[in-house]
């Protein structure tokens, strides 16, 4: 099979797989890890500390920490939707140099860090296991063509729901701006609108996508 067509349909395979009660919901979830992680590694970076990470079964997640300052207390709020984006498109990247091994080793470090230093709610340590074991399953017996798939859809899944929630995240700052996550604490901190958070946010996973696109395609 043509390695191309697998990346022709991932958009809509993405979105409606992901949207299959149950199935959907438990695979949307390592967008959650990537995203939390996000946040606690902007923590770590400023000198602030990370107390705990929860992933839940409704695909959203927490990610308590302190830091000391505004300008930390800006990064870690800010940094959630941007590294999810940017951290897809490093996976892309070393898909499209065929190193898909590399991608599910970085992934199960991904799970094993956040198992055994952060997660500690049961739904997150249940999904940390039982995905763990899925990446190991494909790594050890699974050929080069399903690696492939594999970690493209995985990758493709952290692409376009940073596009997709983003964008919810748009209607949910227009019709109850309290209620929108980052972007209102990003808000809390600067100022600046809520909305303008939202859309900041929708406008950089659409270049990532992008840049993730000319990797394989010549546009």
């Amino acid at each position: 099979m043509n390695k191309d067509y697998i990346l022709y349909a991932l958009p809509i395979v993405v979105f409606i797989i992901n949207r299959i009660p149950y199935v959907g919901k438990y695979l949307r979830v390592v967008n959650t890890l990537i995203h939390e992680s996000g946040h606690a590694f902007a923590a770590l970076i400023t000198s602030g500390e990370v107390y705990t990470v929860e992933l839940f079964s409704d695909t959203s997640g927490t990610a308590v920490t302190k830091t000391k300052g505004k300008f930390s207390q800006f990064l870690v709020a800010i940094a959630g939707y941007p590294f999810g984006s940017a951290f897809s498109f490093l996976l892309f990247y070393i898909i499209s140099r065929g190193e898909y091994r590399i991608v599910l080793y970085i992934l199960a470090c991904f799970a094993l860090l956040n198992l055994m230093f952060y997660v500690r709610n049961t739904y997150g340590i249940f999904w940390l296991i039982t995905f763990t074991a899925i990446i190991f399953i494909v790594n050890f017996y699974g050929g080069e063509f399903l690696q492939y798939a594999f970690t493209a859809w995985l990758s493709g899944i952290m692409l376009f729901e940073a596009l997709y929630s983003s964008v919810e995240l748009v209607i949910i700052a227009y019709k109850k701006s309290k209620s929108a996550g980052d972007a209102y604490n990003l808000k809390q901190l600067t100022g600046i609108p809520t909305m303008i958070w939202a859309l900041l946010f929708v406008t950089q996973s659409g270049c990532f996508i992008y840049l993730s696109i000319r990797l394989f395609f010549k546009i």
